[in-house]
């Protein structure tokens, strides 16, 4: 009898496939979408799906300088702080950034052992591992929103493929 052995999949592995999954649905979500509706608040209360999508972005990029690689994000605070009535970039300009600072992001995480994913600079801090998770589901929240903000202006809902 053949003994089959199992490889599991480590930290890095499975933050990598989570980036990359959410990186698909991001680019789904400009399916069909024009600048206009990118820029349609669905209440006076709530985000545009620009806002949302530079706030992504941002957060990509928050994370990886965390990480320690130096990624400078050209919209500096942009996405940050709650929306304003300031005009908002391109949604092309903002997507487009999203390929190369998810590459510089995954190499880095793909480039982490276990153990350095479960390291906590002191014991009453998060590992690396819980700071990573908060941004993978910190970054699904928003892209639920943007789903939701796209049924809300007429579109299409999101697809994940």
């Amino acid at each position: 009898m053949t003994e089959h052995k199992t490889q599991t999949a480590t930290k890095a592995d499975l933050y990598d496939s989570m980036f990359r999954f959410q990186e698909g649905i991001y680019q789904n979500a400009l399916l069909g979408m024009t600048e206009e509706q990118a820029l349609c608040r669905p209440s006076d209360k709530s985000n545009h799906i620009n806002w949302l999508m530079g706030h992504i972005l941002h957060c990509r990029f928050m994370l990886t300088n965390m990480l320690g690689v130096k990624a400078e994000n050209p919209f500096g605070n942009r996405y940050w702080s709650a929306i304003d009535e300031q005009e908002y970039p391109a949604l092309e300009k903002v997507t487009g950034l999203l390929p190369a600072i998810t590459a510089t992001l995954t190499k880095k995480l793909t480039s982490l052992s276990d153990e350095e994913f479960d390291a906590r600079p002191a014991s009453d801090k998060p590992s690396v591992s819980d700071i990573v998770s908060f941004f993978v589901y910190h970054e699904a929240y928003h892209l639920g929103q943007i789903g939701y903000a796209r049924k809300i202006i007429g579109l299409d809902p999101l697809q994940s493929s």
